[in-house]
């Protein structure tokens, strides 16, 4: 899937790793990392263009732990231009740091243009924003990718510790991470060298001169390796499942989550065919940056792509599993996201279960145990020790008593299992949906425990499978 962008001329050349949580599982690279080069891999730098926003909002979420920047603060508390910005009306919010992070400033979709502005210096930043931006939304109600946005943030980052910008992700992030490869020119320490950009014009590849670093590198100006960000994936998805024990940074893991939850919706584009098809859009949120999309079989997967002059980028991982996959090329804008994610699939199809349960309370075992016993001999004790008080006051005790004896009745005398049946659907720790088998068919049974401790039943379903 991967060769086949070089086979069909989209890329001169590319990199891609397959990761788990214990690091690259599969790595390969194709064409060339420069016109008459050699093949690049896995340890070779390209540009990852807006894969930068997810160091650059780690960053923001470091100075948030620490206390120095809150979500909620105004931008122009640390930028003062912002503050001369006229806002799209009267009423309008200030602009604040969470907006920004979460693309919700109301700032127009700014590619290709940002793409062009890195090497910007502070004093010309701070005349672009005194002389005025415009905005195509009022702050805080809509989602719209603003390439400025993080560039704000970029300067956030400075002001609140007074630090420049990539010497601050130097230090906070790379260093700490172990990612030697990665930096903001092209002398980054690549094993396999630095990849060329490139541009297809007149059906010839052309070279891409490099962008130098400035205010608007926190847009999409970092050099990196699929190994080293093998290890960044790695560190993000590690913060699921939230847990117990050792929390030792560079982010703790509940920021980390935080960057990988939906904080603006992306509203899908209007379908072209007819609406009511049948297909099932896959649900895209933006994070910090991050895209995080839920897909229908899978669940939440969380991506990003890059774009950037002479080269495009992918990455994305599945969470719960650990299982990603990166791409990183040397062509404008080319991404590779459509293999990435067939790519994604293919190990997901192979390696996980779709429908993974979610680990349940011991009480709510417990509780599934007690309610099996309840339908082979009712035993108001046990109700009672078991269902909380709105159980009967929901539906009478003898009505709901008949219901299910009627029920036994249909499905015949109930067996005894092997074994504890599988659980076939959970939503949460405190949510169980089985079966019990019976001489003529089956029953379904579904409970959900409340939110005393210790927890008790809340509601008791018991109907007849189909």
């Amino acid at each position: 899937m991967f060769r086949a962008l070089v086979d069909d001329g989209e890329v001169p050349g590319l990199a891609y790793g397959i990761v788990d949580r214990a690091g690259i599982v599969h790595a390969a690279g194709h064409g060339v990392a420069r016109l008459d080069g050699p093949r690049p891999d896995a340890a070779t730098a390209f540009r990852i263009a807006s894969m930068t926003k997810s160091f650059t909002a780690a960053s923001v979420m470091i100075l948030v732990d620490e206390g120095a920047v809150r979500l909620d603060d105004p931008v122009s508390r640390y930028v003062p231009e912002f503050g001369a910005v006229r806002l799209p009306t009267t009423d309008s919010p200030q602009v604040t740091v969470g907006m920004l992070l979460s693309m919700s400033g109301g700032l127009p979709t700014d590619d290709p243009w940002a793409d062009r502005q890195e090497s910007m210096s502070r004093e010309e930043f701070g005349r672009l924003l005194t002389d005025g931006v415009r905005f195509v939304g009022v702050p805080g109600t809509g989602f719209e990718y603003s390439n400025l946005g993080y560039a704000v943030l970029g300067q956030v980052i400075e002001a609140a510790s007074g630090t420049p910008y990539q010497e601050f992700v130097d230090q906070r992030l790379l260093r700490p991470l172990g990612m030697t490869a990665t930096g903001f020119d092209a002398s980054v320490a690549a094993p396999s060298g630095v990849a060329m950009g490139h541009s297809r014009l007149d059906g010839r590849w052309h070279p891409e001169a490099f962008s130098g670093p400035g205010v608007f590198s926190a847009i999409g100006g970092m050099f990196s390796t699929v190994e080293d960000l093998s290890r960044w994936v790695r560190w993000l998805a590690d913060a699921f499942p939230a847990r117990d024990g050792v929390d030792d940074g560079p982010l703790r893991r509940a920021s980390r989550r935080d960057m990988q939850q939906v904080h603006r919706a992306v509203l899908p584009p209007r379908p072209a065919g007819n609406p009511d098809d049948g297909a099932m859009p896959v649900t895209v949120g933006y994070g910090h940056g991050l895209m995080i999309q839920q897909d229908p079989v899978w669940g939440t997967v969380v991506a990003h792509s890059g774009g950037y002059p002479g080269f495009g980028s992918h990455m994305r991982w599945h969470p719960r599993t650990g299982l990603g996959v990166i791409v990183l090329t040397n062509a404008r804008y080319s991404t590779g996201r459509v293999p990435a994610a067939a790519a994604l699939r293919a190990v997901l199809t192979d390696l996980a279960d779709p429908q993974s349960p979610e680990a349940l309370w011991p009480e709510t075992v417990r509780a599934r145990t007690a309610v099996e016993g309840l339908l082979r001999g009712w035993d108001p004790a046990v109700a009672g020790d078991w269902f909380a008080d709105n159980v009967d006051l929901d539906l009478d005790p003898a009505h709901r008593r008949a219901e299910i004896e009627r029920l036994i009745g249909e499905v015949g005398p109930l067996l005894d299992p092997a074994g504890p049946e599988e659980v076939i659907r959970s939503e949460s720790p405190a949510h169980a949906v089985w079966q019990v088998r019976g001489a003529r068919g089956l029953l379904r049974c579904e409970i959900r425990l409340n939110p005393q401790d210790p927890p008790r039943i809340q509601t008791l379903d018991v109907t007849r499978e189909s």
